[in-house]
């Protein structure tokens, strides 16, 4: 079986890279989905839109480059479309709409589509199931073809392939963990859910779903880890006697070669990579951090993927975000967002994160869009550096190279040799003066 992935042009802002080169679990988007189509013998050629498309003569994938598909869905999509194909028809990836299809579906080219009222196209039956409750299909630009006739362009040919595709919605497993977040009014109630599963599908198009899939990683790696090495699995689950859910997280955590945790150090159900390092009092939870990664003294990372070599410095706190290789965190409380390679962060910097009304907006192809979030935090290009008290609102995106400094008339760059003692002194033109001197006159 061959597969054509096709270069569709579309970059990702700030990066300007192809989607394929987007950080995923420690590695890359396209390397992930490559191995998963390795693994089934698949054979993968790079083609642009512009080439001519050949003559498909067996079942032949097509992917647009936006696409990332798991190891899991991946699978499931080909065992479920080859009936398809083998009665003359092209086959098209669908998953129904439940909360991990709408978690990274904001601001994409998914289509939201009505169920067929029954075959390949029609809701899974399965009650128990998260599909049980979706009203809804979103269908991906990922096919398998029937035979074809050489003839026009692969950019024509996904287009015929969206119009004309038969779908087909993947069965899958899906936890969903609800979590509480803060509004204001009266919907004091208001949750979202966070969902759990390795059956993903995802259009990668902008820094936002870079994020989102890294958020859904630990849960595609967990699982393909289990599958993959269920002695393993079995033994930590022993380990984990007399069993409690505390003594089961402690005891779920695969550590690659030359590993090193502190005695001192708290990690639980997280995988770290080949030669990490976690230091005195720190602390891993349900995180994925990439070869090399070094979680200094004191540091907390909670439900994030870290990519290789990333330095989380003393006392750094890093919550549901991503970084490339080789990126140094250093920021008192970082949150939903995504740094780049080899970029930084000072630690007074200060990356907004919240819109307690509405939800936050991404600038989009020159248009702003809603994220349909309302907890956001931004995003920081390859090799840019923000420096102190620089404030970031949600939904940013700084450039890759670019230096971000405070405001020089805020720093204090005379010191009188002279000052009153116990007198309070104020910033005023880069030098201290007495706080009385900038009130406003009594009337």
């Amino acid at each position: 079986m061959r597969a054509f992935i096709v270069a569709t042009g579309t970059t990702i802002a700030p990066f300007d890279e192809a989607p394929p080169l987007a950080a995923f679990a420690g590695t890359s988007a396209g390397a992930a989905l490559r191995a998963a189509l390795d693994r089934r013998g698949i054979e993968v050629h790079q083609v642009a839109t512009a080439d001519a498309a050949p003559a498909l003569d067996d079942a032949t994938v097509v992917l647009a480059d936006t696409v990332f598909l798991s190891d899991k869905c991946l699978g499931d999509f080909l065992d479920g479309a080859l009936d398809v194909v083998t009665g003359g028809k092209h086959a098209r990836l669908a998953l129904a709409r439940t909360p991990a299809v709408d978690f990274v579906r904001p601001v994409s080219t998914i289509a939201i589509e009505p169920f067929d009222a029954e075959g390949p196209g029609a809701r899974p039956p399965k009650p128990w199931r998260a599909e049980a409750a979706a009203t809804e299909r979103c269908a991906f630009d990922a096919f398998l073809t029937a035979r074809r006739a050489a003839g026009s362009t692969f950019g024509a040919l996904l287009d015929e392939l969206r119009a004309t595709a038969v779908r087909v919605v993947v069965k899958k497993r899906e936890l969903g963990i609800p979590l509480r977040m803060p509004v204001l009014g009266d919907a004091q109630a208001t949750r979202t859910i966070v969902p759990i599963t390795s059956t993903v599908a995802a259009h990668l198009e902008h820094w936002v779903h870079v994020l989102w899939l890294n958020q859904l990683a630990f849960g595609i790696r967990w699982m393909e880890l289990v599958r993959a090495h269920k002695l393993w699995a079995a033994w930590r689950v022993a380990a984990a006697l007399p069993w409690s859910f505390a003594a089961l997280l402690r005891s779920m955590v695969w550590k690659g070669k030359g590993a090193r945790i502190h005695p001192t150090a708290h990690v639980e159900a997280s995988i770290l990579g080949e030669g990490v390092v976690v230091g005195a009092r720190a602390s891993v939870r349900n995180s994925i951090l990439g070869d090399g990664v070094e979680v200094a003294d004191h540091a907390t990372v909670l439900s994030s993927t870290l990519g290789a070599r990333t330095y989380v410095t003393p006392r750094t706190f890093v919550v549901w975000s991503a970084s490339y290789d080789d990126a140094v965190l250093t920021n008192y409380k970082l949150q939903v967002s995504l740094v780049g390679r080899g970029a930084a962060l000072s630690t007074w910097a200060g990356m907004i994160d919240a819109k307690l009304q509405g939800t936050i907006d991404v600038l989009h192809q020159g248009r702003p869009v809603s994220t349909e979030r309302s907890f956001l935090g931004s995003c920081i290009g390859h090799g840019a550096y923000v420096g102190a008290k620089v404030l970031i609102l949600p939904g940013r995106a700084v450039p890759n190279g670019a230096f971000i400094a405070m405001r020089p008339d805020e720093l204090v760059s005379e010191i009188p040799r002279e000052l009153p003692r116990g007198v309070p002194l104020v910033r005023e033109g880069g030098t201290l003066v007495p706080a009385s001197a900038l009130a406003p006159p009594r009337a």
